[in-house]
């Protein structure tokens, strides 16, 4: 069922937040290396290098299939411009910090010319796992920095974030099932991962931003983490997180919520490319409540993202035995407290 066919149904549009996904990349090839004049801009001038015209030319796409002009909703095939309120893209790595903001300016730009449908995009920025290794080569390659343990890319990220105080930092985390396919070894060994995320989360808490975290195959390392670097009070931790694509058992949530004890909120997403396969999802999401749930798509191809909107809420709906509409509008307000969206 589509979110248009959700929508008749239920007799109105409901406006859907897509908490997490990576539609910056679905632009044709890849996104370009690391342009190592943006350390030398952010430092001296604040300002980044002219963009790179297929990064700006994917942005207007992305921004005019999700929030389509008057002249140009007519083709947009079976899509409400109202359905879609908002979405969370997650940066992987230095190389798309560039390609999430101009996105989010594409929407931004939008918004501030009244145009039909405009949604808002939260910038995301963060190191994933499974690019670390590709950031280290880009510090490698771009970086004058001897200190071989720290992460030259450190000082770019915060101030990112701090340029953009309703920055959220993700995606981050753990992950020990992600191999190489040459060597059948990981990227990044999960202790190098382990202290990439440990300084994102102590980044996070400094600044008090929301964090979106992957973790596969991890919860170990991941909850020694939580429960060893950092404390059980307030502030201790970063005010609100996010486990995305949650993969875990229902018990693994009660050791997730005692873990992040001192954060404000601790929420939870299914991605249906990642989790309705499995036969334990509509458990945890009765384990989790609506109360603390999200929807998100996880995709980086924006073209199946409402309809994964729709399937992620009609399954969570089968689950809780609730209304998809209700589902939608629910899941909406959590996201957008969880992002510190007021309007």
């Amino acid at each position: 069922m589509s979110l248009a066919a959700l929508a008749s149904v239920a007799g109105s549009s409901p406006p859907v937040f897509d908490a997490h996904n990576h539609i910056h990349m679905s632009m044709p090839g890849r996104v370009p290396p690391f342009d190592a004049r943006l350390l030398h801009n952010w430092e001296a001038e604040n300002s980044a290098p002219a963009l790179n015209e297929s990064i700006s030319k994917h942005a207007r796409n992305v921004a005019s299939f999700f929030s389509p002009t008057a002249e140009s909703s007519s083709g947009a095939a079976e899509f409400d411009s109202n359905i879609v309120k908002g979405m969370a893209l997650m940066s992987t790595q230095p190389r798309d910090f560039v390609a999430v903001d101009t996105v989010c300016n594409e929407f931004e730009h939008r918004r501030n010319g009244l145009l039909c449908g405009s949604i808002r995009g939260v910038r995301c920025y963060g190191v994933h796992p499974w690019f670390l290794h590709e950031a280290e080569a880009d510090g490698a390659a771009c970086v004058r920095n001897s200190d071989t343990n720290s992460f030259w890319w450190e000082q770019y990220l915060r101030q990112s974030l701090m340029n953009c105080p309703s920055a959220c930092v993700g995606e981050i985390g753990l992950d020990s099932a992600r191999y190489d396919p040459k060597t059948q070894k990981p990227h990044t060994p999960i202790e190098r991962q382990i202290e990439a995320f440990e300084l994102q989360m102590r980044i996070a808490t400094e600044l008090q931003r929301p964090v979106s975290i992957h973790a596969v195959q991890a919860w170990g390392p991941l909850l020694d983490t939580l429960n060893k670097k950092f404390g059980k009070k307030k502030g201790d931790k970063p005010p609100r997180i996010y486990f995305h694509a949650f993969g875990g058992k229902p018990a693994v949530v009660n050791q997730i919520d005692a873990a992040c004890r001192g954060a404000d909120e601790v929420i939870y997403g299914f991605a249906p490319i990642i989790n309705f396969r499995s036969p334990k999802t509509a458990d945890v999401i009765r384990k989790v409540g609506i109360d603390r749930l999200v929807l998100e798509s996880d995709r980086e191809n924006y073209i199946p993202v409402k309809n994964d909107l729709a399937e992620n809420a009609k399954y969570i709906a089968e689950a809780l035995e609730m209304d998809p509409a209700e589902v939608i509008e629910k899941t909406s307000e959590n996201a957008l407290r969880f992002y510190g969206i007021h309007d």
